[in-house]
């Protein structure tokens, strides 16, 4: 399957377990190896959640979604957990 830009961005996704992560929004093309590297998504009712997904994590595409792992974290999580100093454990 061949997809544009504008049918990548309409679809939804999902993780293996159900749970909606929102559309596509952009993505991250490498132009040294000429490869689609990460999916950028967004969800519609909550803009502020975003996802920074790796292709390495999609399962499987679709007609109408985009399934990946049930690993993914969202991109503020992301940011916060790079601030915290190597070796340090944190407790929930």
């Amino acid at each position: 399957m061949r997809l544009n830009l504008k049918q990548l961005k309409n679809l939804s996704v999902e993780t293996i377990s159900g749970l909606s992560l929102g559309f596509v929004h952009d993505v991250i093309w490498d132009t040294e190896s000429n490869i689609l590297v990460q999916l950028f998504v967004k969800k519609i009712t909550a803009p502020t959640k975003k996802y920074l997904i790796n292709t390495t994590q999609i399962v499987k595409i679709d007609e109408t979604k985009i399934v990946v792992e049930d690993n993914i974290i969202s991109e503020n999580f992301a940011k916060f957990a790079k601030k915290i100093p190597k070796g340090e454990i944190l407790s929930v």
